[in-house]
Parts: structure tokens; C-alpha cells; sequence
């Protein structure tokens, strides 16, 4: 998959020994996926800055879940427990402060009902998380992503290339974050 964001994706690899609740729904295969998702609306929205904070807000999102129901919370025991374990990953790949707290949020707002205003200055990162992860919900079944929940007019545009991705990705599984990406290119070209 083309992205804009220069990282060094081979440093965001993820094993089950990152969650609390490892888990086919909400472990490594999702995760990467969510963060896919990220880059590619990063990519649409032109918004590089607030898609690479989202992306490091994905790479923790649902690592402090401990159960795969309905949470309210694990994304604040996300921002409040790991987000200290990864900061400094996050920092070494351009991650300031602020963005640190900026990623905080978006990881505690992921799970949440409620949404930020329009005019708050950190609603395009945690729209991008949420919408990111919204589009994984294929995995819960045909008809579980509902569009009208989705925030950004660009998720609009590949609700079908995220539901190829992920018969793709649970028929062949990749290893790493790379290989996603990697059958998130053979998608688009």
C-alpha cells in the first residue's frame, strides 16, 4: 500500500504478548488492519500529521482490553497503561508532546460513545482512528459496519476494499504489519 507517511513500519510489529486479552477480534490481525486503514485515509484526506498520530493511536487501541464485549474503557486503560510502554517508539518516530497527549485521546475516544465537536483541533486524528476502526467491522459480520456512523466523506470510498482486505488477511495471514500492507497494495493496483 502507497502512504505518504514515512515510518519505519517493520518497528510496529505486534505479538499476542502486547494484549491483555489476546484475541482473534481484537488482537494483532485487527490491529493491523485498523492501522492500514489509517494510512490509506491519511492518504485520502491529506491529513499526514493527524493520520500518523492516529496510526500510533491504532497501534495500541485494543491492547488493554480484557474481554472481547462491549467496553467502554479499555481505551482509556489503553492511553493510561500503555501508552507509557510505547511513547518513546512513538517519540523516536516523530511524536512530540503534545502529540503524545493528542494520541492519548484518540486512543481514549476510540471507545467511547460520544463524539468531539467539529471545531475541536484533535477531531481529524480521532475520526481517523475511529472511522479506521469502524471499517474492520467486517469481521463481525456481513452487515455490522453501518456507513451513516462513518465520519469522513473519504471512508466512504473503500468500505469495500476494507472488506477485501480482510477476507484477504484472515485467508492469508501475514506475519508482520509489511505483509498487510503488502495484500493492501495487491488490492489496489
Amino acid at each position: 500500500m502507497k502512504t505518504q507517511l514515512v515510518l519505519p513500519f517493520s518497528e510496529f510489529n505486534l505479538n499476542e504478548s502486547q494484549f491483555d486479552h489476546p484475541s482473534r477480534l481484537h488482537g494483532v490481525l485487527h490491529t493491523y488492519r485498523v492501522m492500514a486503514h489509517v494510512l490509506r485515509l491519511g492518504e485520502l484526506t491529506g491529513r499526514i500529521t493527524e493520520a500518523r498520530n492516529a496510526f500510533f493511536a491504532a497501534y495500541i487501541h485494543d491492547m488493554a482490553r480484557k474481554h472481547d464485549g462491549y467496553c467502554t474503557q479499555h481505551g482509556t486503560d489503553a492511553a493510561n497503561l500503555k501508552l507509557p510502554l510505547y511513547k518513546s517508539l512513538f517519540q523516536q518516530n516523530g511524536a512530540s508532546l503534545n502529540d503524545l497527549f493528542i494520541i492519548g485521546k484518540a486512543t481514549t475516544m476510540h471507545s467511547l460513545g460520544n463524539e468531539l465537536p467539529a471545531n475541536d483541533p484533535d477531531w481529524y486524528t480521532v475520526a481517523i482512528l475511529k472511522d479506521a476502526d469502524a471499517l474492520d467491522r467486517i469481521r463481525l459480520g456481513e452487515n455490522d459496519l453501518n456507513p451513516s456512523y462513518l465520519r469522513l466523506s473519504e471512508t466512504h470510498t473503500f468500505v469495500d476494499f476494507a472488506k477485501q482486505l480482510y477476507y484477504k488477511s484472515v485467508s492469508q495471514p501475514g506475519k508482520d504489519f509489511i505483509s498487510i500492507m503488502e495484500i493492501g497494495k495487491s488490492l489496489q493496483d
